[in-house]
């Protein structure tokens, strides 16, 4: 079994002239068995900066805080 089979998923964004929609499943599964079906995979990192992470899980758990805090330290040094 290949670490690609686990937590795949898909994202699509569309920009508009003043708006913009980012849309994700929300399954959270390792081949065919369902886990979960509210995985947040889009997260607001700031007013005008949104970030959508897919593959796997563990990592979009982890570069979520990641990115916000880098953004902190971006903003406010």
């Amino acid at each position: 079994m290949s670490i690609f089979e686990y937590n795949g998923s898909a994202l699509v964004a569309m920009v508009g002239k003043n708006c913009f929609a980012i849309a994700s499943d929300r399954r959270l599964g390792v081949q065919l068995q369902t886990i979960a079906t509210d995985f947040q995979r889009i997260s607001k990192i700031h007013d005008r900066l949104f970030l959508g992470l897919s593959g796997l899980a563990t990592d979009a758990q982890t570069l979520q805080p990641l990115s916000a805090y880098f953004l902190f330290i971006f903003l406010n040094y």
